[in-house]
């Protein structure tokens, strides 16, 4: 079911409906229950190192864990976009911690601009690669034994949005839970017409191109081209969160249609005025938005 109701409007309509009611009715002061505190605990949170292996490639990245919290925790693992770090991602990661989530953010292998927690180079980095970084990274995380391996979800923005989706369709038992900001879906789509317009064909490209205004490789290329998302990602039928802003224009914003459209419990949430990344109006928002379908969808 696709809701997109803002949770602020919400509480709104349910103290309108309070005040209503408290108008239509006298109640007695000694008839007024003793109200008891609601307010969610808001965890201080410690940041250690973490690290894992895909063959002979080491994966590194940060973990950012609830202090003072007992117990098996649920888990949320964070991917970056195109050419980006796990400090992308890390004010997300920050703030599922807050709620009493375990974080993982973490660097893709050769998926880098400059330096690096991770090895390899931009020759070791596809999409496809990056989905197997994952799944690594997913498997260290689940047999951790503070980690409860039922709860835990995957998230990403951009490219990483793309590979948390693609994941969670091979994975579709293990991902509790699955968050895509501003999600990459279009990618596959604008390496085709690349590949096409700009070489005349899939066996002309060379080993090395500029797309995006980033150097890939040959097989970044390759698996994107023959890669058709929509064709996948249905399959994850968990509760998903979609964020994306309005004004973005490196992915419009009918992909992300597309993909509330195909996954059977979506929540997508247009930002208005937000390009792709958000500014810091659109991270407070974007993580209003996730720390609900935290609550909601791993039960923190």
């Amino acid at each position: 079911m696709v809701f997109r109701t803002a949770p602020r409007l919400i509480v709104a309509v349910s103290l309108a409906c309070g005040l209503l009611f408290s108008c239509s009715k006298e109640v007695q002061p000694e008839q007024v229950p003793e109200e008891k505190s609601s307010e969610p605990v808001i965890y201080a949170v410690s940041v250690s190192d973490f690290s894992t292996t895909r063959g002979d490639l080491k994966i590194g990245g940060k973990l950012y864990m609830p202090k003072g919290l007992e117990g098996k925790k649920p888990a949320v693992i964070c991917c970056h976009g195109l050419t980006g770090s796990y400090r992308d991602t890390e004010i997300y990661a920050q703030a599922a911690a807050t709620k009493g989530v375990v974080a993982c953010s973490f660097d893709f292998c050769g998926g880098h601009e400059g330096p690096s927690l991770s090895d390899g180079d931009r020759a070791h980095d596809s999409i496809l690669t990056e989905v197997e970084d994952l799944a690594a990274v997913y498997a260290e995380i689940a047999a951790r034994p503070d980690i409860d391996p039922s709860k835990i979800m995957v998230m990403g923005g951009s490219q990483g949005g793309l590979v948390a989706a693609l994941y969670a369709a091979r994975n579709p038992s293990g991902v509790k839970a699955l968050g895509l900001l501003f999600p990459a879906f279009n990618i596959p789509d604008l390496v085709r017409f690349f590949a096409i317009l700009e070489y005349g064909g899939l066996d002309k490209v060379p080993e090395s191109v500029t797309v995006f205004g980033f150097t890939v490789w040959q097989q970044y290329v390759f698996d994107a081209y023959n890669l058709y998302p929509y064709s996948m990602i249905g399959i994850y039928n968990g509760p998903v969160l979609i964020v994306q802003g309005d004004k973005d224009e490196l992915v419009p914003l009918s992909y992300a249609r597309k993909a509330d459209d195909l996954y059977n419990d979506s929540t997508l949430y247009v930002l208005e005025g937000q390009g792709h990344g958000f500014d810091a109006e659109g991270k407070a928002e974007a993580i209003e938005y996730l720390g609900s379908f935290i609550d909601e969808a791993l039960g923190s």
